[in-house]
């Protein structure tokens, strides 16, 4: 292939160029490898070619480090339609706007779709007089700009949303057995229906009379062991309400809860009928789509990239996602509805404002003059350069009528970004109450915590990054091997995190990949943990003053949060991992002691967190 340009690409070429993606197959591309250039537009299309000796161009080459920019801040922006003055009244139903619930997976879909969008522009602007071969998908952006390509053969995956092809790793404990998972979208709500049935005939909790009540949302049990733990001590009612995660689901989670005298709302104590009410708002769905497709000219005018229209490419999907989420989301609010009406609430704690239900019940509480508390879930990017990623996942209460944040890192960021002072609380973490500070003599194995790429930020979707993110793995279990050392992989609990099982038996048989439960007693015996990029888990490596040492994957432009600013984590490559690791493995005490130094800056009195969450709680007016 003659290929040349900053890109790789040369203008002067005989055949059609090819625009793969995953949803053609390798071998109509094998037929067609005498064209000159082959644009794969996703990592499992570059790696298929890759492995039949075809060469190619990754799509994202042809953009910039800008232009990338820009798609992601676009996702962003764009992701906020629901409040355009023209759809508000549209959108309500029952105080929810029901175009804030979709915003969270909307982020995911606009920053797949800008990016194929912008790379079919520039490569159509690169060879504006050539044919082009195309799937299905590609077509439906491609010609808004050239009638001159034709289809490939490829599966319909048009109108694919996100969530539902989502598969979630799931550890079910019944006696002596212990089952781990990976279960769908729509088996998982079967489980999770099942948990409820029989949580619902297990737990009756004993209402305190004259006594506040208090909703918390997706409070994971296990998780939140401390919090639980002190529930029963203070006169406040505490109503625990999951829906993405059952509150109990086994032997160790049912013990805690009971102990609580918290109390359980689900679908099953709440005795909605979702059929009667699926059936009652199928015509109201109808009617507000219908509304909705009658602003097409606002929508063309909205959804726009570079001051280019994405609308008519887009369209389709659009409403694909409304239909089916609007069916569902009518019904979570006709729960959230009911159980907000069941209680005298004096406030409802959230860990996000992004999610669905939290959505949901953020708004709900506001319709009803209820106090809303935001609890710090995670560590986060404290830089300006992160503040607009920080806003959109929902983490930096823009809605919330207090932010409860772990300590003074957290406090003092979101006071340099301009959050309301008198509204920031340092409150702790109970997640962290019963991590013991005292140093374990336990060496068993280095640990490598995984968070591999997203899907919902543009840089990761990149093959280089994810490519690159395998081979650090890879590099990572080789490296650890070749000192001697015992390796335990603890992967990242999100669904689309890459599972490196299969790539790391090839190495070595004895490596243990765990893809379910807490991280906390995987830290406790190890000898010190490796991080790819930023994570939360160095908070629990520091709070047991184990060393941590970071490895570099992706380049998000985020720029260096605390925790890689003050020394308390061992920044590495895979170059000088080796070196690395076999220096704290010698001497490690001022790595450890800066770490402990950093949790005292992220986590304000670690012992006394629940305390401080529940009297706060109990003070309010």
């Amino acid at each position: 292939m003659n290929m040349t340009g900053k890109n790789g690409i040369n203008n002067k070429l005989e055949y059609p160029i090819i625009l793969f993606d995953s949803s053609v197959s390798i071998e109509q591309i094998k037929k067609l490898k005498d064209s000159d250039t082959i644009i794969s537009f996703d990592y499992t299309s570059t790696k298929l070619l890759e492995k039949q000796k075809i060469k190619s161009i990754p799509s994202e080459d042809v953009l910039s480090i800008q232009e990338l920019k820009e798609i992601q801040t676009s996702a962003y922006l764009l992701s906020d339609w629901y409040t355009k003055n023209e759809l508000t009244e549209i959108l309500s139903h029952k105080n929810v706007n029901l175009g804030s619930l979709i915003q969270s997976e909307l982020i995911n879909i606009l920053v797949n779709f800008l990016k194929n969008f912008y790379c079919v522009y520039k490569i159509v602007q690169k060879f504006n007089a050539k044919t082009f071969l195309c799937s299905k998908k590609i077509s439906e952006i491609i010609k808004q700009f050239t009638s001159n390509f034709s289809l490939l053969k490829s599966q319909s995956t048009i109108n694919q949303l996100p969530l539902d092809s989502l598969n979630t790793n799931v550890e079910l404990s019944f006696k002596s057995i212990n089952l781990k998972l990976k279960i769908d979208t729509k088996n998982l709500k079967k489980i999770k229906s099942l948990t409820e049935s029989v949580s619902k005939s297990i737990i009756h909790t004993d209402i305190k009379p004259n006594s506040k009540f208090f909703l918390f949302s997706e409070i994971n049990t296990k998780k939140f062991l401390p919090l639980f733990k002190k529930m029963q001590s203070f006169p406040d009612n505490y109503v625990v309400y999951n829906r993405r995660q059952p509150s109990i689901w086994d032997k160790e989670s049912f013990s805690i809860f009971k102990k609580s005298h918290a109390i359980l709302e689900n679908e099953k104590t709440l005795k909605l009928n979702k059929k009667n009410i699926e059936s009652e708002t199928n015509n109201k769905i109808n009617e507000i789509i219908n509304n909705l497709k009658n602003y097409d000219e606002l929508f063309k005018n909205f959804f726009t990239l570079n001051n280019i229209s994405f609308w008519k490419g887009f369209r389709g999907l659009f409403f694909s996602l409304l239909e089916k989420r609007f069916l569902d989301y009518f019904y979570e609010i006709e729960l959230s509805n009911n159980l907000i009406n069941k209680y005298n609430f004096s406030g409802i704690l959230l860990q996000n404002e992004i999610g669905p239900n939290e959505q949901i019940l953020l708004q709900l509480g506001k319709s009803k003059n209820l106090p809303v508390f935001l609890l710090q879930h995670g560590l986060i990017f404290d830089t300006a350069d992160a503040f607009m990623m920080n806003k959109y996942q929902g983490v930096l209460g823009n809605h919330s009528d207090y932010q409860l944040v772990w300590g003074d890192v957290d406090l003092n960021y979101r006071k340099n970004m301009g959050l309301p002072k008198n509204r920031i609380i340092k409150i702790g973490s109970p997640i962290y109450e019963n991590i013991s500070t005292e140093k374990s003599k336990k060496h068993e194995y280095i640990l490598l915590a995984t968070s591999g790429p997203t899907t919902e930020d543009v840089f990761d979707l990149s093959s280089e990054v994810i490519s690159k993110n395998i081979h650090t793995i890879e590099s990572i279990a080789k490296t650890v091997l070749s000192l001697n050392q015992k390796l335990v992989v603890k992967i990242h609990p999100s669904p689309d995190e890459f599972d490196p099982t299969k790539l790391l038996q090839n190495i070595d048989t004895n490596i243990e990949v765990i893809k379910t439960g807490n991280i906390t007693n995987l830290i406790k015996n190890c000898s010190m943990m490796i991080v790819i990029d930023f994570s939360s888990v160095i908070l629990d490596a520091h709070l047991q003053s184990k060393p941590v040492i970071s490895i570099n994957v992706k380049e998000n432009g985020y720029g260096v949060p605390t925790a890689f600013s003050n020394g308390s984590c061992s920044l590495a490559s895979i170059e000088n991992l080796k070196e690395k690791i076999s220096s704290i493995l010698t001497n490690n005490s001022e790595l450890i002691s800066n770490g402990s130094n950093s949790a005292k800056q992220y986590i304000h009195e670690p012992g006394n967190s629940s305390n401080a969450l529940l009297n706060f709680l109990s003070k309010i007016d």
